[in-house]
């Protein structure tokens, strides 16, 4: 389970520094037994820092090899294979396949890229010694993956490589019955709300519980806990306290994505160690000390530097989003105007992924949908990519 491999890379992270070397099994249909793609399996292990990923026991080397490629295409580390020599017979507990067999399949997966080839169950010495004989000589050459924003929860992946939809439901803000919520502990209201996101379409749920009158990182622990249960997509975990971001991501099982950090140096310096040692995306939100920027080229200035910051500390430059932030139209409606250019600048400049708040814009103003789906219209054209909506209005979707 992922989950469990999570718990077991943290443990040994936090007491060593010894190489770690990961492998799960897989079924035929591609998955763990609790339903776990390999991708899901590469992004965590990626993330959090091990040395090789892959694949141990499960079948046979030939029932494996769907996954094998898998692995070997879309890792940017090391990958380790160990099948077993074929399926027992449940009648004698013999394998299928043989020494000679085996180390032809070796070669194979040699042939594919894996860094590391073993042998599981039913496998011996001689199948060892005859796979080494055949790969003698063999150099390991890593490839140069090319990859875009993706995140996953233990069972789904999701790859920002069209716009993707955020749901904004799970959210105090602006919502009594929320707000209600959360002051009676009552996660039946959330989980509601994710269902029914996720039904209307959402990719991705944000999920926010900050509220003055409750213990914020204890509900933000058991929401992401519960939501998880119950929903297979991934979460955006939304706070402006670290302590909390950093329960949540150590609670949530796959790849997150936080949001989020801002151009001043409290910020930076508190949420991107986060983001590192969790393996998260990271949302960057173009403000700083003295707020949003009223120019379109004073907020891609912040977005250079929150970029810069994140790739010097060693967070790849496809985990990086930026909000170029939605200010309401009926009080800044030339910001309009500022907040699309700079949508399109970032995207053009960085080639990072985009985020926007679009109901913002309405704040305040009669017929919202009407103006929330033009403005989300606008954006896209842009280059928007991760839009943090609400699923449920038709027009939206």
């Amino acid at each position: 389970d992922l989950y469990e491999l999570k718990a077991a890379i943290l443990a040994a992270k936090e007491n060593c520094d010894l190489p770690i070397i990961c492998s799960m099994t897989f079924e035929e249909n591609g998955r763990t037994f609790t339903g776990c793609p390999a991708e899901a399996e590469i992004l965590l292990c990626e993330g959090l820092g091990v040395s090789a990923v892959g694949v141990n026991c499960s079948l046979g080397p030939k029932e494996l090899m769907p996954i094998i490629k898998t692995l070997c295409e879309k890792s940017k580390i090391p990958v380790i294979v160990m099948p077993n020599a074929g399926l027992p017979d449940p009648a004698t507990g013999e394998y299928s396949i043989d020494a000679e067999e085996f180390s032809d399949y070796a070669v194979e997966i040699a042939d594919l890229g894996a860094g590391i080839i073993g042998g599981c169950c039913g496998t011996t010495p001689e199948f060892i010694r005859r796979t080494a004989d055949k790969v003698k000589g063999r150099k390991y050459e890593p490839k140069k993956i090319e990859r875009v924003c993706t995140i996953c929860s233990g069972t789904n992946v999701v790859e920002v490589s069209q716009p993707r939809i955020i749901g904004e439901r799970i959210n105090p803000t602006g919502k009594k019955l929320f707000k209600q919520a959360l002051i009676n502990d009552d996660i039946d209201y959330i989980l509601g709300q994710a269902i029914e996101q996720v039904g209307a379409g959402a990719d991705i749920l944000d999920v926010n519980v900050g509220l003055p009158d409750i213990d914020e990182k204890a509900m933000m622990i058991k929401a992401v806990k519960s939501i998880q249960g119950v929903t297979n997509v991934p979460l955006q975990i939304d706070s402006t306290i670290p302590e909390v971001l950093e329960a949540a991501l150590r609670v949530y099982n796959g790849k997150p994505m936080v949001n989020s950090v801002n151009g001043e140096e409290e910020s930076l310096k508190n949420v991107l160690p986060l983001v590192k040692k969790y393996g998260a995306a990271v949302v960057g939100l173009t403000l700083d000390k003295d707020g949003i920027p009223p120019k379109a080229e004073q907020r891609v200035a912040i977005a250079e530097k929150i970029i810069k910051l994140c790739e010097k500390i060693g967070i790849p430059k496809e985990d990086i989003a930026i909000d170029c932030l939605t200010l309401t139209a009926s009080a800044e409606q030339l910001a309009v105007n500022e907040t699309l250019k700079a949508v399109r600048a970032v995207k053009e400049k960085f080639g990072v992924r985009t985020v926007l708040g679009v109901s913002n814009i309405s704040f305040g103003l009669p017929n919202r949908e009407l103006l929330n789906h033009i403005f989300l219209t606008m954006a896209l054209e842009n280059g928007l990519d991760l839009p943090i909506i609400n699923p449920n209005v038709a027009s939206m979707t």
